[in-house]
């Protein structure tokens, strides 16, 4: 047990705020800051760490260099705070006293940050906040979890570095600095005075608890440290007096990185910055839950933890967002408040590069020159580098065929390139495509001149957990996206689709919640919607591919016109549909309109009979219909496949026409009767919700499921198209057969899941069209988003799709500074 030895029994605020201009780290496979984020916001431990062969000296220079080149400074323009608990001669940074504007060291990061204040508050320069760590041995861990948990087993060790760089406002200003966040309090004092630390920084933040959205903590390995963080914790922010639950995600670098003295502490810190930043809330990838001792108090607290990181939308009241820090060492305590910038601009950062995929794309106008550049092709360890290397070949050349493979390791990367030196001839040979299970692509067909179709799907794929990662993975759309709506994080149900908890949710307790969701129709008609409008701005803003044609299957139609931005303000949908009488209680949940329709009993207090399901079965619509007898309540509403449908109604009647049909039926969980002749009860009130005014003409075309027809860019001759097509069957082959007639042969399902692109291939196979295609699905339930968009960019630029992949081999956290 370490004691705590308290400060003087003041506390000593800190109130001045601290700009946040820079950052990076390094631990050993991890090369850079965007390489640690990835691993940070992943929650992916190191496994097979190799030493770094660096002294303290070139380890620090390496850290810090690329953060001071960014910001365009001079070693004068900085001043030098080493945090270093051993402050022995072998930790001093070679000439750092003579070629900096000052170098001092200190013990511990809140030293390091009071000294900041002290010399920006005096001096015109940055302040530059470094930690190191070189271990002699490296100890890694398999779990990713923090010393909270009741499974915790121990941390990993590690050697890396760390670096923030801070300035103060008019530093900023003068040099055009990057803000990526703001200090605005740090409160230190004594281990018996935290509850009067954290309230003491809340106060002269002039927040609350409930304000602060993401709490990194230190979570020690030592048991006395590890409880007292605790206990403060849970008191000090359950006791607010405007207290909620679930409003504070806790988060901590240590799941990852591991216990590496001051450079952890620093880490706490950047972590911190980051996730504020790139707007998401971190995660402890192996969380399971608080010790038995501390359970109850958990579940009573505002915390929660997530197993896999979220994403952050703006405050419905428009104010900016906190994160804090809580850091406790052997000796004090210190609760910090971080404030985002709050200007809805694009934060780039290198994600999507940096991450695990890469994209290895190799042209050739014939069959023998693409496999000889494939036999020859030189594989290094630095895969991102040869990634990039052929993605520029690619840019400065024009290809009659390209082959995309996709790995993540050199043995991967080997292996796809032997697949495709066979696949790649008996694609040629069959005149067909080759892929591989991991994504890699091509095809002996491409088109260039391709027309394109978006597919928007129905609802019922929404899930929990979907689109988690692709704020973070394409974060140009989020400027377009938040303005859809006034609360976007309401419209795209974020607290339905990433529920708050301090136990981790098993498989039982996440298909019961999805199941809770897909009972909602106006819910997961309102994330249907605002997902479309996601994918969409993805496909349009940063691939710049637009579509020639769209069409929506069921409520997909909804989500067509709203993504392709048909009305003025898509995001007034979402309000209605949340307050939709015909969504919420007509035609789903206690489905009214269908039980005076049939002169069923009227509900008593909520409980009421299950009166409709809907099936999915084999077999033609005359099939079916020839088996629905007169009096039976059965209806035909989506034919998907040319022998495969959806049928709706009365459970015991359903049951009896699958019955007699003698097929196996999967009921849907979906009890709702819409594209169903009982539906034409709600259609005045469907036309009046879908009647909005409108943009200018977009150039796609619009075909509808109400006509099979391009839909005029009307007020009215939308509402009637969504009205109509949401009280008739939908026959989605004659959607796809009509497609391709156009000249459609890339089709992208706008949505969750992959239904329609299987869908559209099986009927296009059976109806005998000649014409070859693709489909490409955007999201794919328990598929990592980053390999799926890989996948799909393997498929399309394959096929000579014209798009801009930037995002996959470019980028990074820090921005270069111009003056």
């Amino acid at each position: 047990m370490v004691s705590g030895m308290p400060l003087a029994s003041s506390l000593q605020v800190m109130n001045s705020s601290l700009a946040v201009i820079g950052f990076n780290a390094i631990f050993n496979d991890l090369d850079n800051i965007d390489q640690v984020e990835a691993c940070l916001y992943r929650g992916e431990v190191l496994t097979d760490s190799l030493a770094l062969q660096l002294s303290y000296s070139d380890l620090c220079k390496r850290c810090a260099n690329l953060v001071v080149e960014k910001n365009n400074l001079t070693a004068k323009q900085i001043a030098v705070i080493v945090v270093q608990q051993n402050l022995g001669s072998d930790y001093i940074i070679e000439g750092a006293d003579q070629a900096h504007f000052s170098y001092q060291r200190v013990s511990d990061l809140t030293q390091a940050l009071q000294l900041s204040e002290q010399i920006l508050a005096a001096e015109n320069v940055a302040v530059l906040i470094i930690s190191a760590a070189l271990p002699d041995e490296i100890n890694n861990t398999n779990n990713a979890t923090i010393s909270f948990d009741t499974d915790f087993a121990g941390y990993a060790q590690l050697q890396g570095a760390a670096c923030l760089l801070l300035s103060s406002e008019s530093f900023v200003k003068a040099n055009n600095s990057v803000r990526y966040a703001t200090i605005n309090n740090v409160t230190t004092g004594a281990h018996s005075d935290i509850n009067n630390i954290i309230q003491t920084s809340l106060t002269a933040t002039a927040i609350t608890a409930k304000d602060i959205c993401s709490l990194e903590v230190t979570a020690s390995a030592d048991n006395y440290l590890n409880e007292l963080e605790q206990q403060s914790l849970l008191n000090s922010y359950s006791q607010s007096a405007d207290f909620e639950t679930c409003t504070t995600a806790i988060s901590c670098q240590k799941s990852v990185l591991g216990e590496n003295e001051t450079v952890s502490e620093l880490m706490g810190l950047i972590y911190s910055v980051i996730s504020l930043q790139q707007r998401y809330r971190g995660a402890v990838s192996d969380w399971n839950m608080p010790s038995s001792s501390m359970l109850s108090a958990w579940l009573s607290s505002p915390f929660y933890l997530f197993n896999q990181p979220a994403p952050v939308f703006p405050l419905a009241s428009g104010k900016a967002r906190h994160n804090a820090y809580s850091l406790i060492n052997a000796t004090a305590y210190s609760h910090i408040v971080l404030t985002e910038g709050n200007d809805n601009l694009v934060h780039q950062n290198g994600f999507n590069f940096h991450g695990k995929q890469s994209l290895f794309i190799i042209g050739a106008d014939d069959q023998q020159s693409l496999l000889l550049k494939l036999s020859q092709l030189t594989v290094s360890e630095d895969l991102k580098a040869l990634a990039q290397q052929l993605y520029h070949t690619k840019n400065n050349s024009s290809f009659s065929y390209q082959v995309v493979l996709i790995a993540e390791s050199v043995d991967e990367l080997n292996k796809e390139i032997q697949l495709a030196l066979t696949g790649i001839n008996i694609a040629f040979k069959n005149q067909s495509d080759w892929k591989t299970p991991k994504g890699s692509y091509f095809t002996s067909q491409p088109d260039q001149n391709a027309k394109t179709a978006f597919l928007y799907p129905g609802i019922g794929a929404t899930y929990v957990g979907l689109g988690r990662d692709l704020f973070h993975l394409f974060p140009e759309i989020y400027p377009a996206v938040i303005a859809l709506a006034d609360n976007i994080g309401a419209s795209l149900k974020d607290q339905l689709l990433n529920p708050r908890s301090v136990v981790a949710l098993g498989f039982k307790e996440l298909k019961q919640l999805d199941l809770e969701l897909r009972n909602s129709l106006a819910n997961i008609a309102e994330c249907g919607v605002g997902y479309a409008c996601v994918f969409t701005k993805i496909f349009e803003q940063v691939f710049n591919i637009k579509a020639d044609f769209a069409s929506g299957y069921s409520m997909g139609e909804i989500s067509m016109f709203a993504a392709l931005g048909c009305w003025q303000q898509p995001g007034l949908m979402s309000a209605r549909l949340a307050n939709s009488d015909t969504f919420n209680h007509q035609l789903s949940s206690e489905l009214r309109a269908i039980r005076k329709l049939w002169n069923l009993p009227d509900i008593n207090d909520g409980e009421f009979e299950q009166i409709w399901e809907t099936y999915s079965i084999k077999g033609t619509v005359e099939q079916v219909n020839a088996e629905i007898h007169a009096d039976e309540r059965v209806y035909v509403t989506i034919v998907n496949t040319p022998d495969s449908l959806v049928i709706g109604g009365f459970p015991e009647h359903c049951l009896q026409v699958i019955k007699r049909l003698g097929v196996r039926a999967m009921p849907l969980n979906m009890a709702n009767a819409i594209h169903s002749e009982p539906a034409y009860q709600e259609y005045d009130n469907m036309l009046a919700l879908y009647s909005m005014p409108v943009t200018e003409r977009i150039q796609t075309k619009m075909i509808s499921s109400s006509c099979y027809l391009p839909i005029p860019q009307h007020q009215k001759a939308i509402a009637v198209s969504i009205a109509k097509c949401l009280c008739e069957p939908v026959d989605f082959p004659r959607l796809i057969n009509g497609l391709a007639d156009k000249g459609t042969k890339v089709f992208v399902e706008m949505g969750a899941g992959r239904s329609l692109c299987s869908w559209a291939d099986k009927t296009l196979k059976l109806s005998g069209q000649q014409n070859h295609h693709i489909s490409v699905p955007v999201n794919a339930k328990g598929t990592d988003d980053q390999l799926t968009y890989a996948r799909a960019v393997a498929k399309l630029i394959s096929f000579g799709v014209e798009m801009n992949i930037e995002s996959f081999f470019s980028g990074s956290l820090i921005q270069q500074v111009n003056h």
